[in-house]
């Protein structure tokens, strides 16, 4: 919808601010959005992709842990 000449951006908004939650505005995105396919080589590949992620997140936090147990002691 294009403005008016003579109007402003002001009197097209609505007279009360919408909220949206995070879940309605994912369910408008995937309304929206075409949904990729995927195939069992994509579905693989993000197995395997959040594996490598996942344990390399379990050895930080345990390399921290580790370590601040050991400066702190007995």
């Amino acid at each position: 919808m294009w403005l008016a000449p003579d109007q402003d951006l002001t009197s097209q908004l609505p007279p009360v601010p919408v909220r949206v939650s995070v879940a309605e505005a994912r369910l408008l995105l995937r309304a929206l959005l075409p949904l990729p396919t995927l195939d069992v080589a994509a579905a693989l590949a993000w197995v395997a992709y959040q594996q490598r992620h996942k344990t390399a997140a379990y050895r930080s936090h345990r390399k921290h842990r580790l370590l601040a147990l050991q400066t702190r002691g007995p």
